[in-house]
């Protein structure tokens, strides 16, 4: 207002003098030339040389005197209105300012302050869910709504059409007042009080068809246990305090179960039901899935389809939790693995509509419509959907909606679930970084996003804007923002119920940066035979994989699968290890090569890590695990440990004996009047082969009586029904695989196993070929 206001007065000023100096007719001519534009507040207009006329410089001199009018007259107009408005809080400014005595108040006014006065100017005050935050730098946006029912739109919404009508506002409620008021129907208000109630009455309705798959009460808290104590370490969704209060009343004798509740409690079980370790019972298998796996999956196909009958508009806190526990439920149990990326981006995207990316003191209303409560459960969703989004695009090697997000929302405070509740008034204050709480992954998540939001964009964007200056700055970088990160005392027992389990938090932040590292420098591995500054990719690519299995290895040990199910990782790292050690020729004395045993260590622990899932899970992804068998043999082969044919048997010897035990583990299928037909007479055919045995081994003894000659008669073998427990993959007396399942890296050529003609895999459903995947790699 300062600038603009001297700015016409110096043009005033400059007009006087001059109109108080004779013209000639040519200072005249140029005088209405200058005067047909206006001198825009802080902006000189540039000097006009002499001699030309300003129509060359100019294309809109060359219109008609009649559109200058025009476009004169909607230029001031508009100048005007803008001059009103600001006048208008100018005015309200210096009201808010004026004390009790009449004086003026010299300090700085607070934000809230410079808001209009609803009372002095009615007409020019924008609804609340339009006006600007006082943080957000005259960012316009649309932001209305309660707790967790709101609505978040941009700038370019229609909704904000309504910010250039100043007097529709005013004029819309004086027609409503005098014209359509005498039609209103009076009943239509209770109407909606009424629709309000028996929506309510729905929300605590309990839903039968959910109840029926609850499991009992002893078996649902122990799966529930090893979500909360595993999972909210690290993905916060729920309050901890406030879902066992709910979770203590659900279980009450002839009380109504909720049925978001009931979605809530399948969710969790749904994540953790093939993680618990606590049964002593060996897994059971249909084919190649595990029982457990079968029935994670139905829980997640009736909790998603009854969260899809759910209204969108009346949505609270607990549906968007089922949401997000849904979506770690199909990670944790590798269900739809192609659409992880895709779900990431619909949970982002409602987020976003829902404004969980911008912080509620940003936001004129929020705070005084959102509970405190709700305020930081908002910052716990948003930092979990904003970790599923950058895992899903690493992952899929896409981009992440975030990275091309602008947000302002604060991080989840550091503190621990029982510093605040559904009541509180206040936050308690963020604890230091150094002291360890349930929330500690995601408040320090915050502290590596900027670097972790550009090396998305830079990893998912064109691969000739990367330079291997780049790659080393952004190398440093990494290492800077590891070596920033806390160390609590991680040697505490795992298993150990109340103690904090900081071990879990301290490996994802670190294998979530590490991660960056092998991306970064695998374009350059190859070039290190051109050049030999690009050693320096190769040491780094090999130590960040081998310390994320070391770091994998450390959780194995407390008996912690959380990131081996929630991650990929085994595979990545043991293909990784295998790479770069492949490109090293033999002989070499490098580091790489040097550490050649050490490397077999690190893809056996792979091995084993991706055997514990299949063996948890069932292996509904078989090219996996074949893949990772045939690298270990692969790897075995360039480093002469063993010849190729050896190293064949050994990968193959691995692979049957896995599926050998999900054999083993085979619940006995539902058999139909056909099947049991086939086995009674499966039954007496065997009765009759041991009949006949029988007589054979009493006519061999009678001869050995009589002194007849000592025959030798074929051992037999198991019968046809018991086969199936007995029968291994491979005879007694071949060569020992090196690579059959056991922890050892194997040292000498071993001989080739003879393969046992009577094994089958057919009750897995599948044969050997499409187990091993050969068809799905032709094209690669």
């Amino acid at each position: 207002m300062p600038d603009s206001v001297s700015a016409r007065a110096v043009s005033e000023a400059a007009h006087g003098d001059e109109h108080s100096s004779p013209q000639t007719d040519d200072e005249t001519e140029n005088h209405d030339d200058r005067c047909t534009y206006e001198t825009r507040p802080g902006i000189a207009p540039p000097p006009k040389p002499a001699g030309l006329p300003l129509s060359q410089y100019d294309g809109r001199l060359s219109l008609s005197n009649d559109n200058l009018v025009r476009k004169d007259t909607a230029r001031e107009f508009d100048r005007i209105r803008r001059l009103e408005i600001e006048v208008t809080q100018l005015k309200n400014l210096l009201t808010k300012q004026v004390r009790g005595d009449g004086s003026l108040a010299l300090d700085e006014p607070s934000p809230a302050s410079r808001r209009p006065d609803p009372e002095l100017v009615p007409e020019t005050k924008l609804p609340e869910f339009m006006q600007y935050g006082h943080d957000a730098d005259n960012e316009m946006r649309f932001f209305r709504g309660k707790e967790f029912r709101t609505r978040y739109f941009g700038p370019h919404n229609a909704s904000m059409a309504f910010s250039q009508l100043t007097g529709l506002s005013p004029f819309m409620k004086e027609t409503a007042e005098e014209w359509l008021k005498p039609l209103h129907v009076a009943a239509r208000t209770k109407d909606r009080d009424q629709r309000k109630i028996e929506r309510e009455a729905r929300f605590q309705a309990a839903d039968h068809e959910l109840e029926a798959l609850l499991p009992s009460r002893m078996e649902t808290d122990i799966l529930v246990s090893v979500y909360l104590d595993q999972f909210e370490q690290l993905h916060r969704i729920v309050h901890v305090p406030s879902f066992k209060r709910q979770y203590s009343k659900f279980w009450l004798p002839n009380e109504v179960r909720p049925a978001a509740f009931t979605a809530l409690v399948l969710s969790m079980m749904a994540v953790s039901s093939c993680m618990n370790s606590n049964s002593t019972a060996p897994p059971k298998f249909t084919g190649m899935v595990s029982s457990a796996h079968q029935t994670a999956e139905k829980w997640v196909w009736a909790c998603e389809e009854w969260h899809r009958k759910q209204s969108h508009k009346h949505r609270r806190l607990i549906h968007y939790q089922i949401v997000l526990v849904l979506y770690l439920a199909k990670r944790v149990n590798n269900i739809k693995k192609k659409r992880f990326w895709t779900n990431s981006g619909i949970l982002t995207r409602e987020g976003i509509s829902l404004g969980l990316h911008r912080d509620p003191d940003c936001m004129i209303g929020a705070t005084r419509n959102i509970s405190i409560f709700n305020q930081e459960m908002r910052r716990r969703l948003w930092a979990t959907i904003q970790e599923f989004d950058f895992q899903a695009s690493f992952d899929h090697g896409l981009p992440t909606i975030v990275s091309s997000l602008h947000m302002d929302v604060k991080p989840p405070r550091n503190i621990n679930d029982e510093g605040f509740d559904e009541d509180s008034t206040e936050l308690p204050p963020s604890k230091p970084i150094t002291e360890y709480t349930v929330t500690s992954f995601q408040h320090l998540c915050r502290q590596s996003l900027p670097l972790r939001l550009e090396l998305s964009r830079l990893l998912s964007g064109p691969p000739e804007d990367l330079d291997y200056e780049q790659v080393i700055r952004y190398t440093n970088e990494i290492t800077q923002e590891i070596d920033a990160l806390p160390s609590w005392d991680t040697s505490a027992s795992m298993e150990e119920e109340m103690s904090p389990k900081p071990l879990l938090a301290y490996t994802l932040l670190h294998v979530q940066l590490r991660q960056y590292i092998m991306p970064l420098h695998q374009p350059f591995l190859r070039m290190r035979k051109v050049n030999s500054k690009y050693q320096f990719s190769e040491v780094m690519f090999y130590n960040a994989a081998r310390d994320m299995v070391l770091l994998h290895d450390k959780l194995t040990e407390f008996g912690v699968r959380t990131l081996n199910f929630l991650r990929e990782d085994a595979l990545t790292l043991a293909l990784n290890l295998t790479s770069v050690t492949m490109l090293q020729p033999r002989g070499s004395t490098n580091m790489i090569m040097v550490n050649s045993q050490h490397t077999l260590k690190l893809l056996d622990k792979c091995l084993q890590m991706k055997e514990d899932r299949i063996l948890r899970c069932g292996n509904n992804e078989p090219w996996g695990y074949s893949i990772m068998c045939a690298a270990y043999g692969l790897l075995e082969t360039h480093l002469g440990i063993k010849d190729s044919q050896s190293a064949k048997s050994s990968s193959a010897e691995r692979f049957i004996n896995l599926h050998y035990r999900l054999l083993a583990g085979q619940e006995p299928p539902v058999l139909g009047p056909q099947q049991q037909q086939q086995i009674a007479a499966a039954q007496q055919a065997h009765a009759q082969h041991q009949q006949q045995q029988l007589q054979q081994q009493q006519q061999q003894q009678q001869q050995q009586n009589n002194g007849g000659a000592d025959l030798q008669l074929r051992p037999e073998g198991p019968s046809l029904l018991d086969r199936a427990k007995s029968i291994t993959p491979f005879l007694q007396g071949g060569g020992g695989g090196g690579g059959g399942g056991g922890g050892g890296v194997p040292i000498q050529v071993q001989q080739q196993p003879t393969l046992n003609p009577e094994f089958n895999m057919e009750m897995l459903g599948m044969n050997l070929n499409e187990l091993w995947a050969v068809d799905a790699w032709e094209t690669y």
